[in-house]
């Protein structure tokens, strides 16, 4: 999933720790209101309305998970930007009869727009499917070539809108379970109301609570997490005040 960082003056804005990154499983995907759209259909490719997908979405609400788990259970492949801008005519044509997730295909389609429009061509013609992800819709991609933009504005768009509520209470736990902390159930209900309806909100407080927990080798208690939300509120009205 995409990342973001957000310094600090009262402490590190990322965790003191590495963490692994978590394996992407379908049925470990939060599923519901903003995404239930989005994950429904991306779950029934033989449904779609052609050989591609595009899924949107905003900064770290899990494009690049869903790409994964995708790809794993429909035993397809997954590759980023960079890597499919390493593949060879001959490697894509391999490709193009199964399941195929691209991420960040919005940076594919401002680099080789060429080799994606072959790509896109092969799987239609072989049956493959192409799930796109991209934090931006197919009309705002940069591409030089008509062919290939007619294409992408022709496929169906699902989007992942910023969460709700529930949404929010969901991704706090699996975040929190991501870095190895657990939330008590009376830390988030403080913390649900009062966090801002954002993923980017979301993981900028858990790393900043993680960062927090490594150092005072405490969990992360109702005190610690209310410390850290006032204090993300404060360099908040200061980035805003210097603007």
């Amino acid at each position: 999933m995409t990342s973001d960082k957000n310094g600090s003056q009262d402490g590190p804005a990322q965790p003191l720790l590495s963490f692994p990154v978590p394996v992407a499983h379908w049925d470990g995907l939060i599923s519901g209101g903003p995404n239930e759209a989005a994950v429904g259909l991306a779950s029934r490719p033989e449904a779609w309305a052609t050989h591609a997908l595009c899924v949107t979405g905003p900064a770290r609400c899990g494009l690049t998970y869903l790409a994964r788990a995708w790809a794993g259970r429909f035993g397809g492949q997954y590759m980023t930007a960079a890597e499919f801008g390493a593949l060879k005519l001959g490697a894509l044509d391999g490709l193009a009869g199964g399941y195929v997730a691209l991420d960040d295909v919005d940076m594919i389609a401002a680099r080789r727009d060429e080799p994606l429009l072959l790509f896109y061509n092969m799987i239609a013609a072989k049956g493959g499917r192409v799930l796109l992800v991209a934090h931006t819709g197919p009309a705002g991609w940069r591409t030089g070539i008509a062919d290939l933009r007619s294409r992408l504005n022709s496929m169906p768009v699902a989007e992942i809108s910023q969460p709700d509520e529930a949404h929010v209470r969901a991704r706090l736990r699996a975040a929190a379970a991501q870095r190895f902390m657990k939330l008590s159930p009376e830390t988030i209900n403080y913390l649900v109301p009062r966090i801002d309806l954002s993923y980017e909100a979301i993981e900028t407080l858990m790393d900043r609570l993680s960062g927090e927990v490594s150092i005072a080798g405490k969990a992360p208690g109702l005190a610690l997490a209310r410390l850290v939300l006032e204090g993300l509120d404060e360099d908040r009205e200061e980035d805003e005040g210097a603007g």
